[in-house]
């Protein structure tokens, strides 16, 4: 091994992990040859040593599933390459339910399983009896079998891709101590080790646990914190046997894998103990925390009742260590915001052998292609991580419910139970005086839906109609009937001005954004492949001066795209404004009529048509006010600056009163988009489909001038689309839908539900799909179609809309 550190590398990977092993192997794999990795103790020191190593390929995303089914196809071919076994053996999955909510998931999984193409099927309590011996299957209510999913050995499994990457030109450098960071222009162009220093133009921090502190050293975001994990390994027992599947008894927080004749059992805990808020000790290798019998009890109480043969075996091992968890239970990826060339990987929630290889693949192309070539990966980018995030007294309190989640029942909506109240618009008081029942996204908390006098604002989770399904149908109804006002305060709004600032607008969206003052465009930030970055609108304020409005949920990422296009120099300059401005949608028929109460100006169609932003006085208040809906009837959004929100939301509530105004959730709202055929970012549209396949060529002005993915547009609109997102609904109004539901043309599975909500107005629930033909996608061939979609094991009919299935034209909107 080489003992003297270079120079100078082209990519520095920190931390000798599974990630950090995975990405060196993966950059020499795209040519990139001049790689080094640094691992403070010994490869495979920290995490990876004490993994599980299951491999189950079925995820909650396509986008993840296909990252997992790469390590699980390379696991298994690697050695060929590197002569290092990594272990693996098909044993297949098993999940079992023992309560009703947990079988109707399992249920759910099976066609899920099959918009994936994972094989995933039930089996019947005989099967399971033969499958797997030990079992007591008493309480069992259902049972799924994946045959096709395995085990590794984990360490093997890194060192085969270490093999790999050295094979392919990488140094690995063990005993190397990072201790701190040369920087220039935002961007590490050094590294300061215990073993001297390293030039570097690229940076991947992989480094687990300790990338939280080595973040904080780099003026980066990585909201990790380390929880207790354990496991205990059992000398052997018979009725074990070689290829035994994997056993999940997630409503015991259990798995269960065969080890040498005997059983391995861990769990995923709710409450698990947190470990290391001041920072994991330096000296960390392959250590073992002390074991805490009282936490174990009543796990073990629950390995017994399944697996009574537990109660005689002989323990052989028990290992505590400590793992890495992320607030929200994904992965950390990407190039970190406002840094060049500095990316993270990191934050696997235990997950790290399972998508270990996907992980080092997708870090590996953002470095050598600018983007993850292979599909992006939202749900993991680190462009969601906000710098409050860090707030260890926070991560301590969210990290014990973590590795929970893992093994708790996924329902629809489900939401956090701590860290909750970070970030309150200025009406949640008002809002939970009217009943409101919040739910937590990025910190912020958010009206889903109100609950009617002598009813606790608080989710009873299923998988069926919850219950506010109800309440948020009458407040959907509002809106289409009457009138509504909901809070969107957590929307991101961001002002641009200079005297380049159009010309940088102008570049990285589709549609004209040189407009009259007053004037609101909707439009998409573009990439170079035409591919939709964002999805905007933005205000002319004045000459030079730029109102953005994006979601929430994606104000880092976007501010951070929009930043990037700023050329070195350039007389244009981006503010972040979101926590300035509280925002109000005051929607519906009666919208103008509610408005005209608090307002003296004209709010009539000529003088305030669609698309128009003014100031003008509401109550004492004088707030932004713009003439769009995302819920699609008449309405205006009041972008009021915070201090005057409240005495703003006061007014029109009592001016209301006479048209008996209703609080509406986002849930809710969410319906209303969708009945309507309204687009949602990252759930219908991302950066893998164009404006031209999304159904929002109106919004790309070709004739404006040059613009990022212009050229690759217009050969996708010589050529033809091939794909198209379509709008459709339920033909039996039972069935609900959320997400990834596979859909089928003629019989044949063709695509998978982006995002389904229920339609209330039209009677059954709503979703949108991407229909494909490497023949040209035209309606004739769509109509030509009978579609069907799979939802708990069933096909329904559906209709495929070719315009949206509400449309509330004339009258309705425009005056």
């Amino acid at each position: 091994m080489t003992k003297q550190l270079p120079s100078h590398a082209k990519v520095v990977i920190i931390g000798g992990g599974v990630i950090g092993c995975a990405t060196a192997y993966h950059l020499t794999k795209l040519g990139v040859k001049d790689v080094v990795v640094l691992e403070r103790k010994e490869l495979t020191c920290g995490t990876t040593w004490a993994a599980a190593g299951l491999v189950v390929q079925l995820r909650g995303t396509p986008e993840m599933v296909r990252m997992t089914r790469h390590g699980y196809e390379l696991y298994q071919e690697i050695e060929k390459e590197t002569g290092q076994p990594t272990g693996f053996i098909k044993s297949g999955v098993i999940n079992i339910s023992t309560n009703k909510h947990r079988a109707h998931e399992l249920e759910m999984l099976e066609s899920m399983s099959e918009s994936f193409g994972i094989v995933n099927r039930p089996i019947d309590m005989d099967e399971l009896k033969k499958l797997w011996p030990l079992i007591n299957t008493e309480d069992i209510l259902n049972a799924y079998y994946m045959p096709n999913d395995g085990i590794v050995n984990p360490v093997d499994t890194a060192m085969s891709m270490a093999i790999g990457a050295r094979k392919g030109g990488a140094q690995i450098f063990e005993d190397t101590d990072v201790l701190d960071f040369e920087m220039k222009n935002g961007q590490v162009v050094g590294i300061k080790t215990d073993k001297g220093d390293i030039k570097c133009e690229s940076t991947v921090l992989c480094a687990g646990m300790w990338s939280r502190e080595l973040g904080r050293k780099l003026g980066i975001s990585v909201p990790i914190h380390a929880c207790q994990h354990m496991h205990f390994v059992t000398l052997p027992i018979e009725g074990t046997y070689k290829g035994m599947p994997i056993l999940r008894d997630q409503d015991g927080c259990l798995y269960f894998r065969e080890e040498v004749g005997g059983l391995l059992m861990g769990a995923f805990e709710y409450g698990a103990l947190p470990y290391g808020t001041k920072g994991i000790p330096s000296d960390w290798q392959f250590r073992e925390l002390p074991e805490d019998m009282d936490h174990l009890e009543p796990l073990m109480e629950n390995a017994i009742n399944r697996v009574p043969e537990l109660a005689n075996a002989e323990i052989r091992r028990i290992t505590t260590t400590a793992e890495s968890f992320t607030p929200d239970n994904m992965y950390i990826m990407g190039e970190a915001p406002g840094m060049k060339k500095l990316y993270t990987a990191c934050g696997m929630n235990s997950s790290g052998i399972l998508c270990g290889a996907g992980v080092g693949k997708k870090t590996a192309e953002w470095i050598v292609e600018g983007y993850p070539k292979s599909g992006h990966i939202w749900e993991a980018d680190n462009r969601r991580c906000f710098s409050w995030m860090m707030n260890t007294k926070w991560l301590k309190d969210r990290a014990p419910e973590t590795p929970g989640n893992l093994y708790g029942i996924h329902f629809p909506f489900k939401q956090f139970e701590t860290g909750r109240n970070v970030r309150m618009s200025p009406f949640h008081d008002r809002l939970s005086e009217q009943g409101a029942c919040f739910g937590q996204l990025f910190g912020y908390e958010r009206a889903n839906w109100f609950a009617p006098k002598g009813v606790e604002p608080k989710y009873e989770y299923s998988f069926h109609r919850q219950n506010w399904f109800d309440y948020s149908a009458a407040e959907h109804m509002a809106i289409r009937e009457n009138v509504g006002i909901y809070d969107l305060s957590s929307m991101a709004n961001f002002i641009m001005q200079g005297k380049e600032a159009l010309s940088v607008l102008q570049n990285i969206c589709g549609n004209d954004i040189d407009a009259p003052i007053g004037k609101v465009v909707y439009t998409q930030m573009l990439n170079e492949r035409g591919g939709i970055e964002a999805d905007i609108t933005v205000t002319k304020l004045k000459q030079n001066k730029f109102f953005i409005v994006t979601a929430g949920v994606t104000a880092l990422r976007d501010f951070d795209y929009i930043e990037r296009a700023i050329p070195e120099g350039a007389h244009a300059f981006l503010i972040d404004v979101s926590s300035a401005y509280a925002m109000l949608g005051v929607m519906g028929p009666n919208a103008r009529k509610l408005m005209e109460k608090v307002t003296d100006a004209d709010l009539s169609n000529d003088a305030f048509p669609y698309g128009t932003a003014k100031e003008i006085p509401v109550g004492y208040a004088t707030p932004l006010v713009v003439r769009m809906s995302f819920a699609g009837e008449l309405g205006w959004e009041l972008y009021v600056p915070t201090e005057f929100a409240v005495g703003m939301f006061d007014a029109l509530m009592e001016a209301g009163k006479e048209f008996n105004v209703q609080q509406v959730g986002l849930h809710a709202v969410d319906s209303l988009r969708l009945e309507r055929g309204f687009r949602h970012w990252p759930s219908d549209i991302d950066p893998e489909h164009t404006p031209l396949e999304a159904g929002l060529g109106f919004a790309v002005k070709f004739d404006k001038g040059d613009f990022l993915g212009k050229n690759a547009l217009l050969k996708q609109k010589k050529e033809g689309i091939k794909k198209k997102l379509m709008i459709f609904s339920i033909d039996d109004p039972e069935p609900l839908i959320y997400h990834d539901e596979p859909i089928y043309r003629d019989g044949e599975l063709v695509s998978e539900n982006t995002h389904g909500a229920y339609g209330h107005l039209i009677g059954g629930s709503v979703g949108m799909c991407y229909l494909k033909n490497p023949e040209g996608i035209n309606n004739e061939w769509i109509t030509a179609g009978k579609y069907e979609i799979g939802v708990n094991s069933k096909r329904y009919s559906i209709t495929i809309h070719l315009t949206s299935p509400y449309d509330p034209k004339g009258e309705r909107v425009r005056m």
